[in-house]
């Protein structure tokens, strides 16, 4: 494994990183200091051949409109080598980024008005399409088992909820808790889906970085007959997110021309020379890189699990089963954080961190560590809640999680008599 290539420090600052963006920071932790493991990306290198292509296209000096013959090929070549899934290349729409695509999908399976079911917590666009174009959300909490630390279904209610809803905005892998779903749990919801007529857009965008089989939801979907389309795209799995290029994939030939068309009428069919270029040599010959990836990204994991249950036992790292990304319960700590931001309520004010929570604002202030608070997921029921990023080298990570570590010993000599 390339140990080196993922343990080296890589400078992110003034790079134009939102992630690493100072003013973005303290909008959510109060601490423009703090240093980030928020946003979903890595702090890795890109694939040296994708690297390489980056400097050997920006060197030409010439970045015009881009063509490539048959290029869904590379996308279903990638398909079946990586997940087994053979499709036909006409199946294979390129889009731009991924949330273009959900909202435009949203648009076209949905009208006004319409029931939407979205699983919470959830990645916080979700609900911001649904709203944004007028939908009706309807969400889906998640059970928590809060003495096993684990996410399920609830089946009862999801079928209660496709009742009254025309659509589900499904994520598989599941973002944020890092589930990754089996193949009866999908057909599972295909069918109860299929049963109330709801249709199925499933975001698979973390679905190339998981640590076990991936059932893409569309074959399940297919086989029993419920209307549903899989999107997918290369930015998670090579660290490219900037490079807006995805895939939506669909067995329905008539939805497929549909959103062609929606796609041609928005002037939205093309990607940019960089996108196009970096995306198919990823596919190509990214997979050696992405298989030491997660090699090193499973070390992270276990690195982790580790600390806490040796320093952290306050803290629960609920163990990802994909990507990059790892939800920390921190339910034990809540009380004493409330003391300690009604002790300084000048430290805590939300008008200096609006995009942030209680946690947030507590680990960027008091640990330099810049986390997602819960409620970004999908409101109060997730406050106790924090999201962290493990996709940076594990020295990093083992200095913010010491730094945490003496946050929560403060918090408990100061506030526990």
């Amino acid at each position: 494994m390339r140990q080196d290539y993922f343990s080296q420090e890589v400078n992110r600052k003034g790079t134009l990183s939102v992630k690493w963006n100072p003013q973005a920071i303290k909008g959510i932790t109060g601490n423009e200091e703090a240093e980030p493991f928020w946003v979903a990306d890595m702090d890795f290198l890109a694939p040296e051949e994708v690297v390489q292509a980056a400097v050997d296209t920006a060197k030409s000096g010439v970045y015009g409109y881009p063509y490539v013959e048959d290029k869904e090929a590379f996308i279903s070549s990638w398909l079946q080598r990586r997940h087994n899934w053979k499709l036909a290349r006409k199946n294979v729409v390129i889009c731009p980024g991924m949330l273009t695509s959900i909202a435009l999908l949203t648009e076209m399976l949905s009208s006004e008005g319409d029931g939407v079911i979205v699983p919470l917590p959830a990645y916080q666009p979700f609900l911001r399409i649904v709203r944004n174009l007028n939908r009706t959300l309807i969400p889906w909490p998640m059970l928590y088992n809060k003495e096993a630390h684990q996410f399920s279904l609830d089946w009862d209610t999801f079928e209660e909820l496709c009742s009254r809803a025309k659509l589900l905005i499904f994520c598989s892998p599941h973002n944020p808790s890092g589930m990754v779903f089996s193949e009866d749990e999908l057909r599972k919801v295909a069918l109860i889906a299929k049963k109330h007529h709801v249709a199925i857009i499933s975001d698979e965008i973390h679905a190339d970085l998981t640590f076990r089989e991936h059932h893409p939801l569309l074959p399940l979907a297919t086989e029993v007959g419920c209307t549903a389309v899989t999107c997918m795209a290369p930015s998670k799995t090579f660290n490219i997110a900037g490079e807006h290029f995805s895939v939506s994939i669909f067995s329905d030939d008539k939805l497929r021309l549909a959103f062609m068309r929606r796609l041609d009428q928005l002037y939205l069919g093309g990607n940019s020379f960089f996108s196009t270029t970096l995306a198919l040599v990823a596919y190509e010959k990214g997979e050696p890189w992405l298989k030491d990836l997660i090699a090193y990204l499973q070390g992270n994991i276990s690195f982790m699990a580790s600390f806490f249950k040796e320093r952290l036992p306050s803290l629960t790292f609920i163990k990802p089963e994909a990507s990059f990304i790892g939800f920390i319960d921190c339910a034990d700590i809540m009380g004493l954080v409330e003391q300690d931001a009604l002790a300084n309520p000048q430290l805590y004010d939300p008008k200096k961190s609006p995009n942030g929570g209680l946690l947030s604002r507590f680990f960027g202030l008091r640990a330099k560590v810049a986390l997602n608070d819960g409620t970004w997921f999908g409101g109060d029921a997730y406050r106790s809640f924090v999201r962290f990023n493990y996709g940076t080298n594990k020295e990093r990570i083992a200095a913010a999680l010491m730094r945490m570590e003496d946050a929560i010993k403060f918090l408990e000599k100061t506030y526990i008599r």
